[in-house]
């Protein structure tokens, strides 16, 4: 993709907020915004999480300090009240921030507890939204994820909390009162899943297509409901987005229980 053109306006770029929330997107490079492009621009220092293809995205500024602090399940990783303070810190030295997130920083991404921060502070802020991996999943199985008389109602949920909070089964409740539903970071847990939700009422033949690595060198699986909870957690390495429902059957990858590995295709940067 050509570079930019410094022409193009954007109300998201005003140079009053100190802090932009950008949405990078399910990780690959070519799914960012161009006001999300445009913030990194000129950003001087980026947080950035590690789920990312952290060598194409600095090519869009070399120039600025990047600091990982992403978080994978299972790995260390820096404490959030440190991300947020850290955000206030460089704030107070008048540096220009882009806190980048995977996806869209509003779904499951500790948007609240960071902007909270910031506004005791006083510390202005803009948020840039981003494509969702629900949404990049669903583009790389080739369905849509609302269909006329099939879907009509839509829910993301995740079964996964942090490492302090009690375990919640509410999300239970909106997988059953929906006709298609993502659950995000439930590559752990899909014998948990499908569990919980055959003994809740679901029935067990339903399809569920399980996304790792949406957008990028994505694996793509669709099986059923009662068929989740053989899957092997140990052959998934990356994010993995799970959904449930009848619009599955769309996809060009509907022989139940096979697998399906996409090319891995080098995409141009956009810098």
């Amino acid at each position: 993709m050509k570079k930019l053109p410094n022409t193009i306006k954007s109300e998201f770029l005003e140079n009053k907020e100190q802090v932009y929330f950008v949405g990078a997107g399910p990780g690959n490079v070519d799914l960012l915004t161009i006001a999300g492009y445009k913030a990194i621009k000129m950003a001087d220092v980026i947080f950035f999480d590690s789920l990312l293809d952290e060598k194409e995205f600095k090519k869009i500024n070399q120039k600025a300090n990047w600091l990982n602090v992403g978080k994978r399940c299972g790995k260390i990783s820096i404490d959030q009240k440190l991300i947020s303070k850290s955000l206030v810190n460089y704030s107070n030295r008048n540096f220009k921030i882009v806190r980048l997130k995977g996806g869209d920083p509003s779904i499951f991404g500790r948007l609240a507890e960071e902007t909270l921060e910031l506004k005791k502070h006083k510390i202005p802020f803009k948020i840039i939204p981003g494509v969702s991996s629900a949404q990049s999943s669903a583009a790389d199985l080739k369905i849509s994820l609302t269909e006329r008389e099939v879907s009509r109602s839509l829910c993301f949920v995740t079964p996964s909390v942090s490492k302090n909070s009690t375990e919640s089964n509410k999300w239970i409740s909106s997988v059953l009162n929906s006709d298609t539903s993502i659950i995000y970071m439930g590559g752990r847990c899909m014998s948990y899943i499908s569990k919980k939700l055959i003994s809740s009422g679901i029935n067990k033949s339903i399809p569920v297509a399980i996304v790792e690595s949406s957008s990028l060198s994505s694996i793509k699986k669709i099986t059923t409901l009662e068929y989740l909870e053989k899957e092997s957690i140990n052959k998934l390495n990356g994010p993995v987005c799970l959904i449930i429902g009848k619009v599955v059957d769309q996809s060009r990858f509907n022989n139940r229980n096979k697998s399906f590995c996409a090319k891995k295709i080098k995409m141009p940067c956009i810098a």
